[in-house]
Formats: C-alpha cells, sequence, structure tokens
C-alpha cells in the first residue's frame, strides 16, 4: 500500500466514482483503476463492489476510508514540517458560526492564497 493509491482510493470515494477522481487528480480513468486494483491487492480485500459503472464500498473500503485520510493528511503534515522555507503546517481556527460566515471567508481565502503551504486537516 502506497500513498498514491490511497490518493486515489480516497478521490474515488470523495468523487463518487473512477471518472470523476480522473479528473480531480488530471490522471486517465486508467490509472485510477489501476492504483484501486493494486490497493486491493495489496490488501487482500476487495474495497469497492462493483455493478456496472457504480461502485459501492465494501465494508473493508469503508473500514480503510477514515484511515486512508487520517495517512494522506499525516503524510501531508510531515512534508510541511521539513519544509524550512516559509509559513506551513496545519490550520485549526475556531469562530462562531455567525463570524465564520460573515467575516472570516476573505481573510482566509487571502490567507490560503498567500500561503498554500498551510492545510486544513480532514476530520473525519
Amino acid at each position: 500500500m502506497d500513498l498514491r493509491e490511497l490518493e486515489a482510493f480516497q478521490a474515488v470515494v470523495d468523487a463518487g466514482g473512477i471518472g470523476r477522481a480522473a479528473l480531480r487528480l488530471h490522471r486517465a480513468q486508467s490509472s485510477i483503476t489501476a492504483r484501486i486494483r493494486q490497493l486491493e491487492t495489496s490488501l487482500g480485500v476487495a474495497l469497492f463492489e462493483r455493478e456496472g459503472r457504480v461502485l459501492r464500498l465494501t465494508a473493508a473500503g469503508d473500514a480503510l476510508l477514515g484511515y486512508a485520510g487520517r495517512l494522506l493528511d499525516l503524510a501531508e503534515a510531515a512534508r510541511a514540517a521539513v519544509r524550512q522555507d516559509g509559513i506551513g503546517g496545519r490550520l485549526r481556527l475556531g469562530a462562531m458560526e455567525s463570524v465564520a460566515a460573515s467575516r472570516l471567508p476573505l481573510p482566509l481565502a487571502e490567507f490560503h492564497r498567500r500561503h498554500p503551504e498551510v492545510f486544513v486537516p480532514n476530520e473525519n
């Protein structure tokens, strides 16, 4: 199991299919399919039930989903931790809903534009 396989798996789940995941990751559908098959082979389980073009997570796929998100977040945190040239890492921010909706979108968008290395962890 490698990070590219987990990235493909996460993208298929998030996008709702291989075609949309391929577009999201800027890869060919065959590449995404190959990554999913490699992941299934390395784990020894089917991660999706395939009914024509429809994919549904199996119990094993559902179990892997939370781990995949955490592993990908951890890999990104490791990349950010070793970068020496600027602001990077994880951003966690707490605010009341009214403030978050009315006052934070523009400043946060500008912050993200200036510091794309800073990421918001996927809280599953």
